[in-house]
């Protein structure tokens, strides 16, 4: 057993290596299928499911679509792999048109082995054994909500429904949270280990045009890639993170505040008082107040501080053998 595990985190490393050195697996740019995605993750995705394509147990699992690149270029590079789509299109969509760009690629390029599941990650994690037809998730790729929880919940709920020889590629991992995340769960987990990760040295939207290009080439915003290695073949290797845990004790004394849905409007507001920018200041507090209007009445009823949301809750409640 430990052989075969041994032959196919090798395929893994190859299969990142040459994407390393080649990008793209299969160019799909001059079809129009753009994305958010560097191409080197693009080009990680089709060569890991090809692992997969001869295997009837196995499927290519995403947590965030938007307009369908990665789950389209995937199952064009393994069309004998079922492949799986799940995103409730609730952010980067202004206008409201990414399912329908989704749906219309899918179509335009006939991935009769892709599906897409309008859902909520979390909703849609709970309901897995319904989606997933039997199959376990060879190839799962994590690119929804990069909060330190959703990371999480989005490795543990999909943990038991991982296949023996799964691949974990998560995005963005330019973000703290998620190699926070990403490294709290190998620490947790040594079963998995980190086989590869990249980072750039910003977020796209903070590079000049000429740096974004080049990182568009790569892996764009940071990558992390985890596979499943019960016999320790790889040493252990963790994501980089910074000591300083303050920012997650901030969240606890955010959540526990009357007004902690208006965090980041508060913030924005704050850091344009510490510059001293008055024209950015003025017009965070318009956000502010516009976002406390939007919220309807969300904080009536609440204490200043220390709300914990615990009233109405049992006092105690004991969980029953089954049989008893």
């Amino acid at each position: 057993m430990a052989g075969s595990n041994q032959k196919f985190i090798a395929s893994v490393l190859e299969a990142l290596a040459e994407t390393e050195r080649r990008g793209l697996a299969a160019d799909r740019a001059r079809e129009s299928l753009s994305g958010l995605s560097g191409e080197k993750t693009v080009g990680a995705l089709q060569r890991l499911a090809r692992l997969f394509e001869g295997d009837a147990t196995a499927c290519y699992l995403e947590i965030g679509v938007y307009q369908g690149l990665t789950l389209v270029t995937t199952a064009l590079a393994a069309p004998g792999l079922p492949c799986i789509g799940i995103d409730n299109f609730a952010t980067l969509d202004p206008k409201g048109d990414n399912k329908k760009i989704a749906n219309a690629r899918l179509r335009e390029f006939k991935t009769d082995n892709a599906t897409l599941i309008d859902s909520d990650f979390e909703a849609a994690l709970g309901r897995l054994d319904a989606l997933l037809y039997g199959r376990r998730v060879g190839v799962y790729f994590i690119d929804g909500p990069h909060d330190y929880r959703s990371q999480m919940v989005c490795m543990l709920a999909a943990k038991r429904h991982l296949h023996d020889n799964a691949v974990i590629v998560v995005d963005d991992a330019n973000y703290p949270d998620v190699r926070r995340a990403d490294r709290d769960f190998l620490v947790g987990h040594p079963e998995f280990r980190l086989a590869f990760e990249a980072y750039s040295p910003a977020h796209p939207a903070n590079m000049t045009a000429s740096d974004r290009g080049r990182w568009e080439k790569g892996w764009l915003n940071g990558v992390n890639v985890l596979v499943r290695d019960p016999d320790g073949l790889l040493p252990e290797m963790l994501p980089p993170v910074n000591d300083d845990r303050s920012i997650y004790f901030n969240e606890w004394l955010v959540h526990r505040l009357r007004q902690a849905e208006l965090a980041p409007e508060a913030v924005a507001m704050a850091d344009a008082v510490v510059s001293g920018d008055k024209v950015a200041e003025k017009k965070a507090r318009r956000a502010l107040a516009a976002r406390h209007a939007g919220l309807e009445g969300a904080s009536d009823g609440r204490f200043a501080d220390r709300n914990t949301y615990s009233n109405g809750l049992t006092e105690a409640r004991f969980n029953v053998l089954r049989g008893s």
